[in-house]
């Protein structure tokens, strides 16, 4: 163990992780980089981030905070020790619905607080598209809105106080105070307000001229807060969308809104992209709660997955260029129909759009806004090596200009041989757009940086900020001196010199940082392997690509709806999620986990508690299918060491299967006398709590064979007769085949044949 490691163990309650599987899964984020940290902590209380901050400080270790690592531009990653506050550091700890506040922990998942909230009638309003799995912490280090900052602004507006651990470990609190009560003396804090203060006013002119016009603007520190002489003073204001380099935030109180009392959703098809954005203005005077836009290129990867699709079909309307999503909200339902016609019959005047379908219903609703919410998935689904990807993705410029912004920015696009998908908030002019590009190649690295700088000037000449939304981090942060000037740039420099002067705090974002080409996840120098696979992954270029498809936006890490990933929705672990898996297994394909490759035992225990259920297959947007990848793997595995007694059993069920149905009662009778589960505990490691399910002597393929057949024979069905149903759940079989009948069909059973797998057996005996 390292010296930093034994430090920590000694100080601190929670998990301490140094191993090389955890310094891998916690290397990436949302973005196009990759930087392996020295050591990961998950503390379990505030008490362990201060012993942290005290073992880091004394071994000159960095720290990046990291939420739902959830992060596309790179802020969650870092060299130094990762602090992940999403496992336990996240409850919710005090609310007041009178003064409409609520206290959290900063690893408190957004859709996790307001389900919490719901009861109360409250919620925390920045409603992201990644509310799932995104922490109020990783929030207020972004300074994230959301589909509805038209109405409700973005997260700073909604932070009223904060709790920091400062560089030197003092904790202060951040909250609004008149200037008369800013502190004095030579405490860093004080220094901290002076120096926010000093600068604010010395650059007021420059600050001005400098910082963009809209409501959707990240980047840099925000001294525009501070300009107003005659106005209180709230530390909070520099703090969110500092990117964890300032400080750490220990506690916040945030500021609630009420639920609305009723809504309704219109979806307006366009036969052109720049029409629909041409349309946001005449929409924004009707005051919608939000307004946001689909293109073609994200609809139609609907198709790929297929509840998804299902979704799209029950509404759309022909091929359209570009959906709007408005939506409205009022006191009372009845309201909202007279909103939803004299909107249609404004953009049906002006000749804007040629398929309006609105909803009132809110659980029809849910269903459109999921297309909306899987577009971030979504963008990125292209198979192959060029992919879309995070880099231009945030750009924002005031409603009006945004047809005409978008015009150009998609010239630039074509200039470079590309394309993108485009998706997100045209009520606020940030919509985020995503090239398709190889970053295995050096020239897609070049076109990477050369879209970059042309887009940066396109922002500056259209007044816009190259961030809305999703912050510096690494990709931007480069960009910084060129949006702001280098009299502003030195006072960023000024800021975090002041609050973090040994710079432990998230170095490289904002200021200081590398060369937006530095640190990525693959880079000319990426090679793809083409290891030998059972199944076919040709649609993907060989498996290494259907890994790859995972690009880290995390929707696996929800715990609140659907089924990916039961494995993670128990244990909170990284490692545990699709993600986490296909992490591990990259990294393990491409060498990073050391000679033994796929083979390591870090790679093994990622995947030991994959139930092999595809959920991931049927709910992650890309369609990353961990168990898939997990029956290579083991196949892999055996080969090299062996297959276990316990893969053996469980691989020949179906042997066994057909014995103890025969003999039913004599085998259910010793299969759960204690004795005999007490062996299996012993030796196949099966729990002797387990009850060991019941072989059915009527077995499905007996009943059916005593059938008459009910159906009207007009389509022939054969229903795969598998172990599982034949020896066990006969009666689920029978119900199948009613129903079929009833539905006039013809139904026969087929049981697997051969000797290729079967439910249960082991891919390496096909070899």
């Amino acid at each position: 163990m390292t010296t930093l490691e034994e430090n920590l163990q000694a100080v601190v309650q929670g998990e301490v992780r140094f191993d090389k599987v955890s310094r891998v899964l916690y290397s990436t984020d949302a973005s196009v980089y990759q930087i392996e940290p020295v050591g990961v902590l998950i503390p379990t209380c505030r008490e362990d981030i201060i012993q942290a901050l005290a073992v880091c400080r004394k071994h000159g270790t960095s720290i990046t905070m990291r939420g739902g690592g959830t992060a596309q531009a790179g802020q969650a990653i870092g060299a130094g020790l990762q602090i992940d506050t999403s496992k336990y550091y996240s409850k919710l700890l005090e609310v007041n619905v009178e003064e409409r506040w609520a206290r959290v922990e900063p690893g408190i998942v957004l859709d996790e607080l307001n389900a919490q909230l719901a009861p109360t009638g409250m919620r925390f309003a920045p409603d992201i598209s990644t509310a799932s799995r995104a922490t109020v912490g990783g929030m207020m280090a972004n300074n994230s809105s959301g589909a509805r900052s038209v109405l409700y602004g973005i997260t700073i507006d909604h932070v009223l106080e904060q709790t920091v651990l400062l560089s030197d470990g003092s904790i202060v609190e951040f909250r609004e105070i008149g200037r008369d009560e800013v502190p004095t003396g030579d405490s860093l804090e004080a220094r901290c307000y002076r120096k926010v203060l000093t600068l604010s006013a010395e650059h007021a002119e420059e600050i001005d001229r400098r910082y963009p016009k809209i409501l959707r603007r990240v980047g840099g520190y925000n001294l525009e807060r501070f300009v107003d002489t005659s106005a209180p003073v709230n530390l909070t204001k520099i703090m969110v969308g500092s990117e964890g380099t300032l400080g750490i935030v220990l506690e916040a109180k945030v500021r609630l809104v009420p639920l609305p009392k009723a809504k309704a959703l219109m979806a307006i098809l366009f036969d052109d992209l720049l029409q629909s954005l041409a349309a946001t203005p005449v929409i924004l005077k009707h005051k919608p709660s939000a307004v946001e836009v689909m293109d073609k290129a994200i609809l139609d990867n609907t198709r790929q997955n297929a509840g998804l699709e299902k979704i799209r079909s029950s509404f759309v309307v022909g091929e359209p260029a570009a959906m709007l999503c408005v939506e409205f909200y009022a006191d009372r339902k009845e309201d909202l129909p007279p909103r939803l016609a004299a909107l249609e019959a404004d953009l049906r005047a002006q000749g804007l759009g040629y398929h309006y379908h609105a909803e009132t219903e809110l659980p029809a609703q849910a269903r459109i806004w999921s297309l909306r919410e899987a577009a971030l998935g979504l963008s990125m689904a292209t198979r192959g090596d060029a992919k879309s990807i995070s880099f231009v993705e945030d750009t924002a410029v005031a409603p009006e200009k945004l047809s005409e912004f978008i015009g150009r920015f998609l010239q630039i696009i074509a200039a470079h041989g590309t394309t993108a998908g485009i998706y997100a908030h045209a009520s606020v002019g940030c919509l985020h757009v995503r090239p398709v590009i190889n970053m295995k190649t050096a020239d897609g690295v070049a076109k990477f940086e050369s879209v970059a700088r042309a887009v940066a000037d396109l922002v500056l000449e259209f007044g816009g900020a190259l961030s809305g939304e999703h912050g510096d981090g690494l990709v931007r942060s480069p960009f910084m001196e060129q949006m702001f000037g280098s009299t502003l740039y030195q006072a960023f420099r000024d800021v975090k010199k002041t609050f973090d002067p040994e710079g432990i705090f998230n170095p490289g974002k904002i200021v200081d940082a590398p060369p937006m080409t530095a640190n990525l996840r693959y880079g000319a120098a990426y090679k793809t392997p083409n290891p030998f696979t059972f199944f076919d992954y040709s649609e993907f270029g060989g498996m290494a690509g259907a890994v790859e498809m995972c690009s880290g936006v995390g929707a696996c890490r929800k715990k609140l709806s659907g089924n990916m990933c039961p494995s993670f929705m128990v244990t909170k672990d990284e490692r545990d999620s699709t993600r986490g898996r296909a992490n591990v297994l990259r990294l393990a394909m491409t060498g990073k986990m050391g000679e033994s490759g796929l083979g390591d035992e870090g790679v093994h225990d990622a995947l030991s508690l994959c139930l092999e259920c595809r959920a991931c297959k049927a709910e992650c947007p890309v369609g990353v299918d961990v168990a898939r990848f997990k029956s290579e793997f083991l196949a892999d595995y055996y080969t090299r060491r062996g297959v276990p007694l316990k893969a053996t059993a469980l691989g020949n069920v179906h042997k066994t299967a057909a014995l103890a149905s025969r003999f039913p009662a004599l085998a259910n009778a010793v299969a759960n006398n204690p004795v005999v589960k007490w062996v299996n505990e012993m030796v196949l490691g099966v729990d002797a709590r387990r009850h060991v399910p019941t072989w059915r002597g009527d077995t499905f393929a007996k009943q059916l064979g005593k059938r008459r057949s009910g159906g009207g024979g007009n389509w022939a069905v054969t229903i795969f007769n598998d172990t599982f149903t034949n020896h066990y759940d006969p009666e689920i079989g029978i119900a199948a085949v009613e129903i079929l009948e009833r539905g006039g069909c013809s139904v026969a059973a087929r049981r697997p044949a051969g000797k290729g797998p079967r439910s249960g057996c082991c891919l390496h005996d096909v070899r």
